[in-house]
């Protein structure tokens, strides 16, 4: 077993978790669109069933990557947060409530799971990758709520983003001016 201080897998455990980083990689389209799939057919996302597609994507397919890029790379944690974060910020803005914010999140590591147990990846590696997706998917739910609930960003309501608001009016308290 290696342990360096950082990393206490065996080598075999790091060639499967390795293996089950490269089969998400591959299968990237396929678990976007299976997440798509699992939000329209959700009764409890009303919201994200009338979204179209890019709108609903927004930045799951960044997040994705974020996520895989730490598994394999060591990628900044703070990158899939802020990922995460700007998607909080978005799914207030297109008219989610905060259920709706956090299931997408879990759909989206039900899609992950579902995947990996579709392409037969070996049990050592999955586990090994969806024990650290699930801390990652835990932490991308988290920053998306603080995003979701930030008092800060009270004034970015709808009417900031649609004709409600002035055209070229100057922005008042945060709220975004539309041109």
């Amino acid at each position: 077993m290696t342990d360096t201080g950082h990393q206490f897998y065996t080598e075999r455990e790091i060639r499967d978790l390795g293996s089950a980083v490269d089969q998400l990689r591959v299968g990237r389209e396929a678990v976007l669109r299976d997440w798509m799939e699992r939000v329209r057919a959700n009764q409890a996302m009303a919201t994200g069933q009338a979204l179209a597609e890019p709108l609903l994507l927004d930045h799951m397919p960044q997040l994705f990557d974020a996520i895989l890029d730490r598994l394999e790379i060591n990628r900044s944690r703070e990158d899939a947060e802020q990922f995460a974060t700007v998607h909080g910020f978005a799914r207030r803005l297109t008219g989610y409530n905060i259920v709706e914010t956090v299931l997408e999140l879990l759909m989206f590591r039900r899609a992950i799971w579902s995947h990996l147990t579709a392409v037969g990846a070996r049990v050592e590696g999955a586990y090994a990758a969806m024990e650290q997706i699930d801390g990652m998917v835990d932490r991308a739910v988290l920053s998306s709520l603080n995003a979701y609930l930030d008092p800060n960003a009270a004034m970015l309501q709808r009417g900031a983003l649609t004709s409600e608001a002035e055209p070229g009016a100057p922005a008042v308290d945060g709220e975004i001016p539309v041109a």
